[in-house]
């Protein structure tokens, strides 16, 4: 089976084979299906990290599956779709499960390695407060507060963690467990949490560059930055800036941004990752497209221009044409970590946080259509007859 399911993978690039563009339920509701099954698969409630073409499915990922967790109840509501809250809260209720004593949850997946880890926390705070709006059930509260409390106690007094991260380093793109601690604070009221989030996005901020790249954007200082990570960057500062009333902290994010949208225009598709120059490397990170589709999509609706709506659906476009519809069951609705598979990010894997963040592309796109429609319906409304 997995030698089938490689052949298939390789071949599909090899020979440049792509979709052809469906209407977006077809893709959404195959990146749902595809989520369903990396929930099947662990026979314990969270997601599986990967579809490994060489290894198989990986074991229940809970970092990934805490954001995971508010995919599937946007797509429950958009679609009335019952098995999808179902799922959503079954996982959520496994990410009790795997809470350590400390508040904190682990790194890597289940049964491995049991550290705690800064940034998986901060990533499972968005499926705690969404399963507890959903359910009410104050078990999701106190493992936000225990959370979020661990997040600011480990924190360093300039906003940084350089403990219990990737490599013990400090990075940009906790400004995403920022914005967390701030959906986090609007359950709990936690003041400590909000003022921790705050240090941390401003201190984001502080690193940005004259050219509106980032000090420690990638995972290690020496690495180019993955679009994946400049993607989290970006959006934990303009969603936590938004928040916060703070226009300086969503500039920041708006600038990189632009200069995404930049590069898009003038090469017809994002790098799969930058250099301090913004030099773009060969490859595609798909992880990374769906995650700027997203950014872009928020900012056209903060702003208005309709340059971000448009970059945003060629960068769905660009995703639907990567995305297997038909075929081998454990790629079919998937994507790769990297176009072509064989690239540097996630190599020969398609990691369950791909379909995840096109999900959230499409249905973001679908909001944004839909608001914009009812706009121009008012306003016709509004225009007195003659």
């Amino acid at each position: 089976m997995r030698a089938r399911v490689l052949a298939e993978a390789l071949r599909r690039d090899l020979t440049q084979g792509e979709t052809t563009p469906r209407a977006d339920d077809v893709h959404l509701r195959s990146a749902v299906e595809w989520l369903f099954r990396s929930q099947d698969v662990t026979e314990s409630g969270g997601s599986s990290a990967t579809y490994n073409l060489v290894l198989g499915w990986e074991r229940a990922y809970p970092e990934t599956t805490g954001y995971i967790v508010p995919t599937l109840y946007d797509y429950a509501t958009y679609a009335d779709d019952s098995e999808a809250r179902r799922r959503a809260g079954r996982m959520a209720r496994w990410l009790l499960d795997v809470q350590l004593d400390s508040g904190a949850f682990p790194g890597g997946t289940s049964g491995g390695d049991s550290d705690p880890s800064v940034f998986n926390t901060g990533q499972i705070l968005f499926g705690l407060a969404r399963a507890h709006a959903e359910t009410g059930d104050d078990a999701f509260v106190t493992a936000l507060r225990d959370a979020s409390g661990w997040l600011a106690d480990v924190q360093e007094p300039e906003g940084y963690w350089s403990a219990h991260t990737y490599k013990n380093m400090t990075h940009a793109y906790t400004s995403r467990v920022g914005w967390a601690l701030l959906v986090a604070y609007e359950v709990t009221g936690e003041e400590r949490v909000r003022r921790a989030a705050v240090r941390n996005l401003e201190w984001v901020q502080r690193i940005q560059r004259e050219n509106d790249t980032f000090s420690h954007w990638a995972f290690t200082p020496d690495d180019d930055a993955f679009l994946h990570t400049i993607a989290y960057t970006i959006r934990g500062l303009v969603e936590g800036g938004h928040y916060l009333g703070n226009r300086d902290i969503v500039e920041a994010g708006q600038r990189a941004a632009d200069r995404l949208l930049a590069y898009q225009q003038r090469n017809g598709a994002l790098a799969g990752a930058y250099d301090g120059g913004w030099n773009g490397a060969d490859f595609s990170c798909l992880t990374g497209v769906a995650q700027t589709a997203i950014i872009w999509m928020r900012l056209a609706e903060l702003t208005g221009e309709a340059d971000y709506a448009d970059a945003a659906r060629r960068a769905i476009q660009e995703l639907k044409r990567a995305q297997p519809l038909d075929g081998a069951t454990p790629i079919r609705g998937g994507l790769a970590g990297s176009k072509p598979v064989w690239g540097p990010y996630m190599r020969l894997r398609y990691p369950n946080w791909a379909p995840k963040f096109l999900a959230d592309a499409i249905l973001a796109a679908n909001r944004y259509d839909r608001d914009r429609d009812r706009s121009r319906t008012a306003i016709t409304e509004r225009r007195p007859q003659r």
